[in-house]
């Protein structure tokens, strides 16, 4: 399908498990190479864009319904109407959100501390989700909410066998709101995490 201009969508940075960084190549293009999956059980069509991980729902239930045999043309037509004026900002948002996307967010700080004290994410671990459900979430969520956020610690230290005092998990939670909160205000932040208690 051809666009009415180029457009650069930038995928998010990701790390591995060691902490490597990678930044992939922007996707720079004047034509999306679609192909279409029509699902007449679950009545949905969608369609996958080459290099794009998530596919789009274009028609679903009764749309699908209403549209019965239908043509490329109309499918293209249906996906310039979803994407709008801004293609590059909804392609980019089909991307998985990743933690290096946000450096400054709750989640990244919370995870970098209990990194430091020599314990890594693994391919099985639920800490990378909840990371980055906190730098989605924000602040204020992480703060409201952050009983959730300590139990989310506790399970992961359970499953590793590892000890765990919820007091201290509080701490960490809170000193990782407040690091973010500071970063994202573009504020000094200590060197020495335990000063922000004293703030």
């Amino acid at each position: 399908m051809k666009l009415s201009r180029e457009i650069t969508v930038q995928p998010p940075p990701f790390s591995d498990n060691a902490g490597n960084v990678t930044t992939p190549e922007a996707i720079v293009t004047d034509t999306l190479k679609l192909v279409y999956q029509d699902d007449p059980t679950n009545k949905t069509i969608n369609a996958t864009v080459d290099e794009i991980p998530m596919p789009i729902q274009l028609y679903s239930g009764a749309a699908y319904d209403e549209l019965g045999e239908w043509t490329r043309t109309q499918l293209e037509d249906r996906l310039k109407v979803l994407m709008g004026d801004t293609p590059d900002k909804f392609l980019r948002a089909l991307f998985p959100k990743t933690m290096e996307e946000e450096p400054h967010g709750p989640g990244t700080q919370l995870s970098k501390m209990i990194k430091s004290l020599g314990i890594h994410m693994s391919d099985s671990c639920s800490c990378r989700r909840h990371a980055i459900n906190m730098n989605t979430k924000g602040n204020d969520w992480c703060e409201q909410n952050i009983d959730t956020v300590v139990g989310w610690i506790e399970q992961e230290a359970k499953n590793r066998g590892l000890p765990f005092v919820k007091m201290v998990g509080k701490v960490m939670v809170n000193r990782a709101i407040k690091k973010s909160r500071k970063l994202l205000a573009n504020e000094p932040v200590p060197d020495n995490d335990e000063e922000l208690d004293n703030e």
